[in-house]
């Protein structure tokens, strides 16, 4: 899995649905927008097939290492395939490990939200300090 992780307040819009078997409801079209907090895009990867239970565990654990950093307990996860991944999981497997991981992080106390799987977003991002300090990660 590849996370890259920042600090600030983002919007998005649904724009337009992928053409894959596996696609999540939203709302085409409105702008959905998050206040303060981490945001986390994550890139879902064929290695991770197999091991759900291990790159959750993992991926929680750093996504709760830089939450602790910055202070926030608001964490939305990104779904995001064009961040240097080695080869995609099947998108059946992307949604259920993103799920996993937000149950995960509600559990250590996060408020965890989840943009729609399976769909072409437009996004802003406001980041809040410098944005590429220590924020990407590859959870192996």
């Amino acid at each position: 899995m590849r996370l890259l992780i920042f600090h600030g307040k983002l919007s998005y819009k649904a724009t337009e649905p992928v053409k894959i078997s596996v696609r999540e409801d939203a709302d085409e079209g409105d702008w959905v927008e998050y206040e303060e907090g981490l945001t986390v895009f994550c890139a879902v990867e064929a290695t991770d097939e197999g091991r759900l239970s291990e790159i959750t565990q993992k991926a929680a654990d750093e996504i709760q290492l830089v939450a602790d950093r910055v202070k926030t307990k608001n964490i939305v996860l990104y779904p995001h395939a064009h961040i240097f991944p080695r080869k995609l999981a099947k998108p059946k497997f992307a949604v259920r490990i993103l799920q996993e991981l937000s149950k995960e992080l509600e559990q250590r106390g996060f408020t965890a939200s989840r943009t729609p799987f399976g769909w072409y977003k437009s996004f802003r991002l406001y980041c809040f300090g410098h944005p590429l300090a220590e924020s990407g990660r590859t959870i192996d």
